[in-house]
């Protein structure tokens, strides 16, 4: 049966939360109709004029791909190409190789953000929190403008500052390391990567994020995908236990099943 619970680090940013006397009012400067969004996630600090996103939005677009929005290939450089070719041939043969989730590592930006897995998001003036189901993870978006502090040390899921731009929140996302890949089926990235989200609501209840990947040592050119989440306020993030019935975790001997983590890492210090 389905267990609901708080996650910890938002539940440490409603701390100081309570209900906003406005949260019935229209917000930004392009009202789309009835506002949506959760009073008991969202501060009361944060100005009437600032876009309501708050509270829990599940899943519209979820694919284990993540490719250009225009249709064209993914502009891979001669080396992905190659890694993610490999990747394919030995899914096709029935051994697949080695996926950081299939070891329970965070998938990373913007893996994170085409998962079948809803979002629970809470707003203050200082930081957004966004909470992940799967994996319990959760991003930290700075809302001060500051760039990471200098001893900020490579992350899975990167240091990410945002802002508004009118009813737009930008969010720029660096300092990831190389352990994530793109997407389930494979694309790589290096750690020079760095994402660009632009979210928006496009309707009362639709969240669109669009996010364009710039990686010069493993694409050609930046390039922009898509991803949509429908606000739902009855769901509550459920219990994600990864190593539960884990079939691909290491053996006794730490070998693991379908090949060596930190391959990609190898391979990026070649290139």
């Amino acid at each position: 049966m389905r267990k609901t619970f708080w996650l910890g680090a938002a539940a440490a940013a409603l701390a100081g939360l309570s209900v906003s006397a406005a949260s019935g009012q229209e917000r930004g400067p392009a009202p789309l109709g009835p506002v949506v969004g959760d009073a008991t996630r969202r501060d009361v600090r944060v100005p009437d004029t600032v876009p309501d996103i708050s509270g829990t939005w599940t899943s519209q677009s979820s694919n284990r791909t993540i490719a250009p929005l225009d249709g064209d290939a993914t502009p891979f450089l001669p080396w992905a190409q190659a890694y993610f070719d490999q990747r394919a041939k030995a899914e096709a043969a029935g051994q697949p190789l080695f996926d950081p989730n299939a070891s329970c590592l965070p998938s990373g930006v913007p893996r994170t953000l085409s998962v079948p897995y809803p979002l629970d998001i809470v707003q203050t003036p200082e930081v957004i929190m966004i909470g992940v189901e799967v994996m319990h993870t959760f991003r930290v978006i700075h809302m001060d403008g500051k760039p990471p502090p200098p001893d900020y040390k490579p992350s899975f899921l990167g240091y990410s500052v945002g802002r508004w731009a009118g009813d737009t929140l930008v969010i720029v996302t660096t300092g990831m390391n190389g352990y994530t890949q793109v997407d389930e089926e494979g694309r790589p990235k290096s750690m020079s990567i760095k994402v660009t989200e632009h979210v928006r609501k496009v309707a009362p209840d639709i969240l669109e994020d669009t996010f364009t990947i710039d990686d010069p040592k493993t694409y050609s050119r930046p390039w922009t995908a898509r991803s949509r989440f429908k606000f739902d306020p009855k769901y509550r993030l459920a219990e994600y236990v990864c190593e539960e019935n884990n079939r691909n975790k290491p053996d006794a001997t730490g070998k693991l099943r379908h090949g060596q983590g930190g391959r990609l890492n190898a391979i990026e210090k070649k290139n």
